[in-house]
This record gives structure tokens, C-alpha cells and sequence, in this order.
């Protein structure tokens, strides 16, 4: 039950995703362009990265999503902390995006390769703010949501190569070919309710209600009323 309940919600939304993304443009108050053009791409990756979800849940490979899972959970909070936060967390993410580079600078360095003169290192950045990126359970502390960080938790035993990972497919000394234990509805319930947060987010920023309608038809799929969870004061 839970599951059909979270697909129904899934496919209300992607199919939002659809019908927004099909006219090629929105409209947005001045305020929040440059926000929106840093959080769409992450709406389109959950909103696409959903529908995955929902293909393999079909096809009996709901185990096999589970990074998936995982990914919306940590897209859905953060691209409502960029929004929260505005031109701080702009700031952030283009700082990290340099760290990255320059760690990728220097990797490609020490493995010999050889470095067109036109790509330069960028000089090291300290940003405090750098951990509510990198550190997926201190963004949750800061949202009062470890409600969410615990499914996280729990499924990021099986996105690495851990003991219960290796596990997944071992029963009772026997090989399987599907996983010993499946995704359980409690899962892509969390994914939806993800999925919904995010399309909350990205409302707040249209200047018309153009997803309103189907956040409220997805809420209603999935049976439980679902608001963004709310930062706390720094």
C-alpha cells in the first residue's frame, strides 16, 4: 500500500516537471532568478531521477535504485537550504566548486597527465558555511530533520561497499539473484515525501502557483500533508 501510494505521488510530480519543463520557461520575481537558475538543475535531477525510481520499482529492481533514493534525499534539503539562505549559499557553492577544481588540478598532476597552460589552480577557500554541503547529517541537525538523516543513514549501507551490502543477495549460505531484503514502501515513502519537499521549494520561487495543484494531488496520493522542513536560526 505504501508503495503505490508513493508512486502515485512520484508520477503527479514528474509529470509537473514534465508539463513545466515542455514550455521551456517560467516566470519568476526578480528576487529569485538567480536562485532558480542555481536550484532548477537540481529539480530536474530529482524530478528525472524520480521517475528512475518508480521504472525500477516495477521492474523488481527497487533495490538497485536505492542511490537514487539517496540522491533525492540530499538534493531535495539542500536546494531548500540555497533558497533559505540566498546569496550566502551562492556564495558557498561557488567557493566549493573551486575547492573541487583545484583538488582535481592536483590529482591530475600527480598522475602525470600533462595540463593545457590555459586551466589554472584555484587557490584554496575557507568557507564555514562549506558544511552544510558537504556534510549531509549537520544540514539535517540544522533543519530539525534527523528523521530524514536516518533513512539516509540507513541507505547509504548499501551505495558503498559495506558488510550489509554484501550481504544483500546471501541467504541462509545460498546465492540469490534479487536482494535478501527488498526496498520496503517506508523507502520510496521517504522518497516522495522528497520529492514533494522539492517542488515545494521550487513554488516558492515562480510567481505563479503553476505546481500547486499537483503538489496538493501528490500530497493527497501519498495520504499525509508534507511542509518543508524549517531552518533553525544560526
Amino acid at each position: 500500500m505504501y508503495s503505490e501510494r508513493a508512486v502515485g505521488a512520484i508520477e503527479v510530480l514528474a509529470k509537473a516537471f514534465d508539463d513545466i519543463t515542455g514550455s521551456g520557461q517560467v516566470e519568476l520575481s526578480e528576487e529569485h532568478g538567480e536562485v532558480f537558475i542555481w536550484v532548477f538543475g537540481w529539480w530536474a535531477w530529482i524530478s528525472r531521477s524520480s521517475k528512475l525510481v518508480v521504472l525500477a520499482h516495477r521492474a523488481d529492481l527497487g533495490h538497485e535504485s536505492i542511490p537514487s533514493m539517496r540522491s533525492i534525499m540530499e538534493h531535495s534539503l539542500v536546494m531548500q537550504w540555497v533558497v533559505d539562505t540566498g546569496a550566502d549559499a551562492i556564495a558557498t557553492l561557488s567557493a566549493l566548486d573551486d575547492e573541487r577544481r583545484r583538488k582535481l588540478f592536483d590529482e591530475v598532476v600527480a598522475a602525470g597527465w600533462s595540463v593545457s597552460p590555459e586551466f589554472n589552480r584555484p587557490e584554496p577557500v575557507t568557507d564555514p558555511r562549506r558544511r552544510k554541503i558537504e556534510n549531509f547529517g549537520e544540514l539535517c541537525v540544522s533543519y530539525n530533520a534527523r528523521s530524514l538523516y536516518v533513512p539516509y543513514r540507513m541507505l547509504s549501507a548499501h551505495v558503498h561497499p559495506t558488510a550489509k551490502g554484501a550481504a544483500a543477495y546471501m541467504s541462509e549460505n545460498r546465492l540469490a539473484d534479487h536482494p535478501v531484503q527488498a526496498v520496503v514502501g517506508s523507502d520510496l515513502a521517504v522518497t516522495a515525501v522528497c520529492v514533494i519537499q522539492a517542488a515545494l521549494t521550487i513554488n516558492s520561487l515562480l510567481s505563479s502557483d503553476l505546481l500547486s495543484a499537483a503538489i496538493t494531488a501528490a500530497q493527497e496520493r501519498l495520504g499525509a500533508a508534507i511542509d518543508r522542513p524549517t531552518l533553525k536560526p544560526a
